[in-house]
């Protein structure tokens, strides 16, 4: 999905269409999250599993039939060589923004990355822990939030916890692309920019994470873990969209990289959650503190080093 965003839009939409793209994944939570419950009381477990096979065949329906029309309409504006061979029209490559020269017969080229120049550079790992800390944060309430609300609340609905956190992601995962877009506007950098949204997103989340750990009243944790997805949100304007100003010719295979710090955060952080939680005798302030402090690093050094110029 990057790669094809970076390859066909222009700098100032990027960022925005990725932002809607990524909330399409909080969304799923929701309708998983919600509908689930409700499946899960009704018919049991294996119907949650059902419904999810069954709109992912839909899905794939649509996305075929979707797709085919599409590369229906790009077979009817190849043209042929006076030898017979396939070329594409002149106005189809000159609409593709990843092509990096044209050379005389059409041939897409593609260049190799410098991948040794990317990992030179300290804003790229900035960015990286940035992610990661970001990640561990969202993983960790995305995991343990229904077993931290059951352990805690018992008598409390499982269809809202389940579904109101995921709801305000959503909601902040759409908005926080525009947000960028009128900082941009008002002569803000793209530097600036994202320091500011990944850097109000960390800190906001680790202050709400630290002030869950004293709370002892459903509506009060509910309303703060809330607040602390949203934040998340913003960081769709900020970290997330890095690959496209980092490597806007090779934001595919730079996002590869860059989002395995958020894949591996999935499996560690949700590992040490637990592990605390089982060392502790289910003390989540410890969780909740230990991940609202990693937070506040991501963002210090994301804030020092962070950067929204090309790097290669």
């Amino acid at each position: 999905m990057a790669s094809i965003v970076s390859r066909h839009l222009t700098a100032s939409d990027k960022g925005r269409v990725f932002g809607i793209c990524l909330a399409g994944s909080h969304f799923g939570s929701i309708v998983a999250g919600g509908i689930g419950s409700l499946l899960i009381d009704l018919f049991g477990w294996r119907s949650l599993f059902h419904f999810v096979g069954m709109i992912s065949f839909i899905w794939y329906l649509f996305f075929e039939r979707l797709t085919d029309s599409v590369l229906s309409g790009r077979r009817a504006r190849v043209v042929f060589d006076s030898g017979g061979n396939a070329m594409q029209d002149e106005s189809l490559i000159e609409s593709d923004h990843f092509i990096k020269k044209k050379p005389s017969k059409g041939v897409i080229v593609a260049t190799a990355v410098p991948w040794s120049k990317l990992f030179r550079h300290p804003s790229f790992w900035a960015a990286s822990l940035a992610q990661y800390c970001g990640a561990n944060a969202y993983f960790t309430m995305f995991s343990w939030l229904p077993y931290y609300f059951s352990d805690n609340f018992p008598q409390a609905t499982a269809f809202v916890y389940n579904v109101v956190p995921s709801l305000a992601i959503v909601f902040t995962s759409l908005c926080a692309p525009y947000f960028a877009s009128k900082l941009l506007t008002h002569g803000c950098s793209i530097t600036f920019t994202r320091r500011f949204m990944e850097s109000v997103s960390l800190i906001g989340m680790g202050t709400c994470l630290f002030l869950v750990s004293l709370s002892s009243r459903f509506t009060i944790s509910l309303a703060l873990f809330t607040l602390a997805m949203a934040l998340r949100g913003l960081h769709h304007a900020g970290v997330s969209v890095n690959p496209h100003d980092f490597a806007p010719d090779h934001t595919g295979s730079v996002f590869g990289i860059f989002n395995a710090f958020s894949a591996i955060t999935g499996f560690i952080g949700v590992y040490m959650a637990g592990w605390i939680l089982h060392s502790s005798d289910n003390q989540w302030a410890y969780v909740f503190i230990f991940t609202a402090l990693q937070c506040i690093i991501g963002a210090f050094v994301y804030g020092l080093k962070g950067t929204g110029s090309r790097i290669i």
